[in-house]
């Protein structure tokens, strides 16, 4: 079981320069991982790439053979995309994404689109990272006895921690029945209007939406481990712990999804934690949901697309041609929902009633630094374009 995928330290954080990358470092990683690379091609759907950074250019396709070929300057056809240095940089860096740089609209589209840049950096990534693109197939899903997994099953916090954790590998969620009694979660919601109620426009912890004419707020993000009155340490630790790494309680988000939302951040569409960069700095992350009102179709609820987080799967590929299977969790007043930091997910919402949830993570250990960086990345999308949690 691999929950500790991470292949970047802080030490690895470097300035980057294109030409250096493209002419010393492209082809050794080409020569490490061409099958790999070279897969990712393919399922990108893209015929070539061209990525030009400064005065220089580089296209990216496949040569007669099927290989991935890296050719200096551009051919005229197929896509071409020029990006400044600094976001190339932090691009081959994993520091930010080509997400990123499509919320931060600071790419220069000379042919295609953003969507096409996308789809580029799962090749990437399987060059620098050694992560493999998703392909029709790749992923399947078995019990620990070798038979077909059940997508659909449930856990006590008495079952043994070894299903579970064979189960968060495999699919990169699972759900909790009963965690907390209904009285533990009538306190937490009057903890999350208590804190609601402190909240402003100009709090940069807040998100707020419109209801009509109103703005109300949703959310209230990054409250540390000693902030909020509710033992989420304590009662989710032990969760937390079945699928070891010494992972400590950084904190919660106090969510309210109300109904009839007009503008604004409530309920995010198919996301990963990591969109937005630092994939292989701190993933796999562990986010534990707490059903303070129940959820499912009526009032909303969390969608998982199983197995997502064991391929990289660019974030407009939720389509038609996706052979994960998708699964929606609904739950009772204090189920507990947990989530990998790279697996496929959303929230839809409410239809007919309000749903309230609070979400706690749990990460990886490692360096302070690296976790200030990978937020300041987040931060620059703003809390008004997208933000995943």
């Amino acid at each position: 079981m691999e929950f500790d995928v991470r292949t970047r330290t802080l030490d690895d954080l470097a300035p980057v320069d294109a030409v250096g990358f493209h002419e010393s470092v492209l082809p050794e990683l080409l020569e490490l991982r061409s099958d790999l690379a070279s897969r990712a091609f393919v399922a990108s759907g893209l015929r070539g790439i061209t990525v030009g950074v400064g005065d220089a250019a580089w296209h990216w396709s496949l040569g007669d053979r099927g290989r991935l070929e890296v050719t200096p300057g551009d051919p005229g056809e197929g896509v071409s995309v020029r990006v400044s240095p600094e976001w190339f940089s932090d691009i081959v860096n994993d520091v930010r994404s080509t997400v990123a740089l499509m919320i931060a609209d600071e790419a220069d589209m000379v042919r295609g689109n953003i969507t096409h840049v996308v789809s580029w950096e799962p090749v990437l990534r399987a060059l620098t990272d050694g992560r493999a693109a998703y392909e029709p197939g790749l992923v399947g899903f078995t019990d620990p006895d070798g038979g077909d997994l059940d997508l659909d099953r449930v856990f006590t916090l008495d079952d043994d921690p070894a299903d579970v954790a064979h189960f968060l590998d495999q699919a990169g969620y699972a759900h909790f029945r009963q965690v907390f009694a209904p009285e533990e979660m009538q306190d937490l919601s009057l903890e999350i209007d208590r804190w609601r109620s402190e909240m402003s426009p100009v709090d940069e912890r807040a998100w707020y939406a419109a209801i009509g004419d109103e703005r109300v707020c949703v959310r209230v993000t990054n409250l540390g481990p000693e902030a909020v009155r509710f033992p989420h340490e304590e009662r989710l630790a032990p969760i937390a712990a079945m699928v070891g790494g010494e992972r400590r309680y950084r904190g919660s988000d106090l969510l309210v999804k109300p109904v009839g939302v007009t503008s604004g951040i409530s309920d995010l569409p198919w996301h990963k934690d990591c969109a937005l960069g630092g994939h292989s700095y701190r993933c796999r992350g562990l986010t534990c949901g707490v059903s303070v009102t129940p959820s499912g179709e009526d009032n909303g609820r969390l969608g998982v697309v199983a197995g997502s987080h064991r391929v990289n799967i660019p974030l407009f590929d939720l389509s038609d041609g996706l052979d994960l299977p998708v699964r929606w969790l609904d739950t009772e007043v204090g189920d507990v929902t947990v989530h990998l930091s790279c697996v496929l997910h959303c929230a839809t919402p409410p239809v007919h009633s309000e749903r309230r949830v609070t979400y706690s993570d749990f990460p990886l250990p490692g360096d302070a630094a690296v976790d200030r960086t990978i937020r300041a990345v987040r931060d620059q999308a703003g809390r008004e374009t997208y933000s995943p949690a």
